[in-house]
């Protein structure tokens, strides 16, 4: 607790109290309070995020295209040679410009510089773009109806699955392992095979039931194998590509679900499938003179999440 130098009443400190706070070390720099690490530009192909776009832009448009006809057997007769066509739309993604400010005071920088050493202008800084990385997580995985942005968490017309087996025991391995593949398949077969899944996301929870449950031969080294590293080797994508399938835990999928269930979250990890406008980064202002202060600004502007191929991607819920 902090030294007290008042010299009256149950307040009288002693010379040895006194001795000890001319002699504490104090150091210079903080321990800063932990926060959880932002997710957003980890769970999409960093080609999906759009920053090459006219930050004047009130929505990302992009053109959508199917085509129709099939050819046939015309037995000599020109009449019976079928005609093709094409059908041509667009989709529009809102985008919106975003801010966050502080106001700092001549005595809060002065008592920051001389009693703490440490330059306020700089932290407010720091803390306003951490503020809008926070607008930005939240606002991607779980969306803003208000103003018609989408979630990646619980996307519209996104296919929503349970898993067959019910809520994951760390007991039965296999179990995990059926419902990780059903996924995978359930896009695969889902999508006439055009989208292969490569990914799978699963909840904190469920994610280290993989890694501690094993699948084949007894708990002891070189015998067992994990659910985690079984599964990765033995599944669809591996059977066609040769490579592991990419398994991530991710800490919102925790209750996402219908009434509250976790999700897994199945999708095929590819630029084309997503897209999320981000025309401006974080831009610190000019500072504003306030009487005795300044305020200081920052703005940013990004769109809603967008999936353009919705079949790319699966939720499954109650694992």
């Amino acid at each position: 607790m902090p030294y007290d130098f008042n010299t009256g009443g149950s307040n009288q400190i002693t010379a040895t109290e006194l001795v000890v706070s001319m002699y504490d070390e104090v150091e210079t720099g903080f321990y800063d309070a932990l926060y959880p690490e932002i997710l957003w530009r980890t769970v999409l192909p960093q080609e999906s995020i759009k920053t090459n776009l006219n930050p004047g832009a009130q929505n990302y448009v992009y053109r959508s295209r199917d085509t129709k006809g099939i050819g046939q057997f015309v037995n000599g007769d020109p009449a019976n040679i079928p005609r093709v066509g094409q059908v041509v739309g667009q989709v529009t993604v809102p985008i919106l410009d975003a801010a966050v400010g502080a106001t700092l005071t001549d005595s809060e920088a002065r008592r920051s510089q001389f009693a703490l050493q440490t330059a306020l202008a700089q932290d407010y800084g720091e803390i306003m773009k951490k503020a809008a990385e926070y607008h930005i997580e939240r606002t991607f995985f779980y969306g803003n109806a208000a103003v018609k942005f989408e979630s990646f968490l619980d996307y519209p017309t996104v296919t929503k699955t349970s898993v067959s087996s019910g809520i994951w025991d760390p007991a039965e391995p296999g179990q995990m392992v059926a419902d990780i593949n059903a996924m995978l398949t359930e896009i695969w077969t889902g999508s006439k095979t055009i989208h292969l899944p490569d990914t799978i996301f699963l909840p904190p929870a469920q994610f280290s039931m993989l890694t501690t449950a094993y699948v084949i031969g007894a708990a002891t080294a070189g015998v067992a194998i994990s659910a985690l590293e079984y599964v990765r080797k033995n599944n669809i994508y591996t059977a066609n590509t040769g490579k592991d399938l990419n398994i991530k835990s991710l800490r919102y999928l925790e209750g996402a679900g219908v009434e509250g269930a976790n999700r897994a979250i199945a999708m095929e990890w590819q630029p084309r499938n997503y897209v999320m406008p981000f025309p401006m980064p974080y831009q610190l202002t000019q500072p504003v003179p306030i009487p005795l202060g300044v305020d200081m600004f920052a703005e940013y502007i990004f769109g809603s999440f967008n999936i353009r191929y919705p079949k790319a991607m699966i939720y499954s819920d109650g694992l």
